[in-house]
């Protein structure tokens, strides 16, 4: 289905790509090891979290220990 056909049919101009309301947060890409990758999603997945999470706690957790 092309735009086109997307607004014929829903009469909407607005496609659902183009929703800012869905998007909560900006999220930042940041390269690691692909070992250290494999070993994060293992755990994850082994309690039931997810990475994103996970690395979230894990910056929050050494920025404190850390902080100036």
């Amino acid at each position: 289905m092309g735009l086109d056909d997307f607004i014929k049919k829903t009469g909407k101009i607005e496609t659902p790509f183009e929703k800012k309301e869905n998007i909560k947060k900006t999220t930042k890409l940041v390269k690691i090891d692909e070992d250290l990758h494999k070993k994060l999603k293992i755990y994850s997945a082994l309690n039931g979290t997810n990475i994103k999470d996970n690395t979230e706690q894990a910056i929050r957790e050494f920025l404190e220990k850390y902080k100036q």
